[in-house]
C-alpha cells in the first residue's frame, strides 16, 4: 500500500497507448490500450479500456467500456457499465450493477448481482446475492445462495450450506426492458443444507431441510430432514436418505 502511494499517477483525458507499468491512481477517461501488465493502487474506467495482459489493483471501477485479455486480481471490483474479462476473475468483494462477462473462473467471499454477469467458468465464495441475472456455465460453491429470479439464470451445479432461489415480481428496470425470459432457474443438481427453491427446473435436488416451491420442475429430490412440496410444483420421485 505505502509503496503504491509512491508511484505516479496516469490519467487519460483523450486517446492513448502504454506498454503498462506500475502507477497510484489509474483514471480513464478517453480511451486507452495498455499492451502489458498494470499494476496500481485503484482503476477508474469512465471512458474505454483495452488491455492485453494482467490487471491488480486495490481497486477497480468500471463505469465505461473495460476488455481486459488476462486476469483480474483486486480487492473490490464494481462494474456499473460493460466489462469484459477474457482470464480468470479474483476479488473478496465483486459488485455487478451493469453487465459483466468473464470467459474464466470467479474466486471471492462477497459477490452481489444487480446487473447481468455471464461466467463460462467455476465461482468460488462465501456469499452469493443475485437480484438481476446470472449465468454460470461450471460449478457454483458458495457458503449462501440467494437468487432473485427477474428472468432465465443458470448454473450448471450448485453446492451451498444455505442456497434460495425464489422469483421476484418484475419491476421497474427489468419491467421496462421486458427482456431475458420469464423468471426461472435451470440447473442439473443442487445440494445443500437448507434448500428454498421456486421457478427451478433441476435433475436432483439433495438436502436436510428441502422446501420445492411453485413452478418448480424436479426430477429427484433425495432429503435427509424436512421436505415440503408445494402443490404448484412438478417432482418425479423423493426419497429420505
Amino acid at each position: 500500500m505505502e509503496e503504491r502511494n509512491l508511484r505516479n499517477d496516469l490519467n487519460v483525458a483523450g486517446m492513448s497507448q502504454t506498454a503498462g507499468g506500475n502507477f497510484h491512481r489509474v483514471s480513464i477517461d478517453g480511451m486507452a490500450k495498455v499492451n502489458g501488465n498494470l499494476d496500481c493502487t485503484s482503476l477508474s474506467v469512465n471512458g474505454t479500456l483495452k488491455m492485453h495482459g494482467a490487471l491488480s489493483a486495490e481497486t477497480a471501477t468500471i463505469n465505461g467500456m473495460c476488455t481486459l485479455n488476462g486476469p483480474l486480481n483486486s480487492s473490490r471490483v464494481r462494474v456499473d457499465g460493460l466489462t469484459t474479462i477474457n482470464g480468470d476473475l479474483q476479488s473478496p468483494e465483486l459488485e455487478v450493477n451493469g453487465k459483466c462477462t468473464v470467459r474464466g473462473r470467479v474466486d471471492g467471499e462477497r459477490i452481489d448481482i444487480g446487473g447481468v454477469i455471464d461466467i463460462e467458468g467455476d465461482v468460488q465464495c462465501e456469499s452469493l446475492n443475485v437480484q438481476g441475472n446470472i449465468k454460470i456455465s461450471g460449478f457454483l460453491n458458495a457458503g449462501t445462495v440467494e437468487i432473485r429470479l427477474h428472468t432465465s439464470s443458470s448454473a450448471k451445479e450448485i453446492g451451498g450450506e444455505r442456497i434460495d432461489i425464489r422469483r421476484k415480481e418484475q419491476t421497474g428496470f427489468w419491467k421496462s426492458i421486458g427482456l431475458g425470459g420469464t423468471p426461472s432457474f435451470k440447473t442439473s443438481l443442487i445440494e445443500g443444507d437448507e434448500i428454498v427453491l421456486e421457478d427451478t427446473e433441476a435433475d436432483i435436488v439433495r438436502g436436510n431441510k428441502v422446501h420445492i416451491g411453485r413452478g418448480c420442475n424436479i426430477r429427484l429430490v433425495e432429503y435427509s430432514g424436512e421436505l415440503e412440496i408445494d402443490p404448484d410444483a412438478k417432482v418425479g420421485s423423493s426419497q429420505r436418505i
